[in-house]
């Protein structure tokens, strides 16, 4: 009794490590993988739909930089500027088109993930930028057909680059490595716990227990991208298919660990329930032969002919045998 209370306390010690394990290492290969920008970036860019929610935003962002620059290029003179619209379809589809310009995008890509990968304090420091003067030349050349006088705006007063906000979080980079230490150390202590807890406890229990804690981890993972993706299309329709292309970039190995973990912990599941059954049924075999059970007539560990003999009156009780009548031998 005591074995099985302390399989179970360590049994629980051990799926508490392996939870803070999980979680650690999705994190690390989350939000805190310095190289999972680049698959994230690159995951939205080529998605198509995706590309073209971001061309909108950035077709709005692009000429409200290029107003605000014509506008104090043009202080404290008579010239009235003209401004561009952000929604214009022309501009919209210059910038769609611009976006599958490898040099654009290769740009974005680098701005960005250096940009997460200081934010994280991974060392060197590389520069956070994006290169207007090429985003805007490639904007500029894709409207000068339909609207020339669109792209001189664009060219007439734009900065040639735009830095990123250098963002800094003091604990981003020790939490990293705090994390990055703690999983493995975690992932080990669970592992040898679960394992003294099997050898000694409810083996079936055990299993049952693993398993169910892996279901529950691997369906969670699973069914999070999927409910993020559906918030987004019933709140955010208009930014839907770039969190789909965001989840696809910043999820794709763990959705795979987790998979694996669900069809594991199933496996586990099925083979404590099957362990179970079978020590049920071992132990209904062993069980000793109760005169007192009707449903039981013969020891199942015997043949039913095992000891028989001849039925008297000595088979009795003492007080029966006396009321029962002496049986005659009839033969001649």
């Amino acid at each position: 009794m005591i074995g099985r209370s302390l399989a179970r306390f360590l049994m629980t010690i051990a799926l508490l490590c392996a939870s803070l394990a999980w979680t650690g290492w999705v994190v690390l290969h989350t939000v805190a993988d310095p190289t999972r920008s680049h698959r994230i970036a690159h995951a939205v860019l080529d998605d198509p739909t995706a590309r073209g929610q971001i061309a909108d935003d950035l077709a709005s962002s692009l000429a409200d930089a290029v107003n605000t620059a014509a506008a104090a290029a043009a202080k404290g003179t008579p010239v009235k500027v003209p401004k561009i619209d952000g929604n214009d379809p022309t501009l919209r589809s210059a910038v769609a088109s611009a976006l599958t310009d490898t040099r654009v995008t290769n740009n974005l890509v680098d701005a960005l993930a250096n940009e997460h990968a200081n934010l994280l304090g991974v060392e060197p420091k590389k520069p956070a930028a994006i290169d207007t003067a090429l985003l805007i030349d490639t904007v500029s050349r894709g409207v000068s057909v339909a609207n020339p006088g669109l792209a001189a705006q664009l060219t007439s007063a734009t900065p040639k680059s735009i830095a990123l906000p250098d963002v800094e979080i003091p604990l981003a980079a020790r939490i990293r490595r705090f994390v990055t230490t703690a999983v493995p150390r975690l992932a080990i202590v669970a592992i040898l716990l679960a394992a003294v807890a099997f050898m000694t406890g409810d083996r079936a229990r055990m299993l049952r227990r693993a398993g169910t804690w892996a279901i529950g981890a691997g369906l969670m993972w699973v069914l999070l991208p999927r409910i993020a993706i559906w918030a987004a299309e019933q709140w955010a329709p208009g930014n839907a298919a770039v969190v789909r292309a965001l989840l696809r970039g910043a999820t794709g190995v763990v959705t795979a660990m987790a998979t694996l973990l669900l069809l594991g912990g199933i496996a586990a599941a099925v083979a404590g329930f099957l362990l179970q059954r079978l020590a049920s049924i071992n132990g209904e075999a062993r069980a000793p032969f109760d005169p007192k059970r009707r449903d039981q007539t013969t020891s199942p560990s015997a043949p039913m002919t095992a000891g028989w003999r001849p039925f008297t009156g000595r088979d009795l009780p003492r007080h029966e045998a006396a009321s029962t009548p002496a049986r005659v031998d009839h033969r001649m």
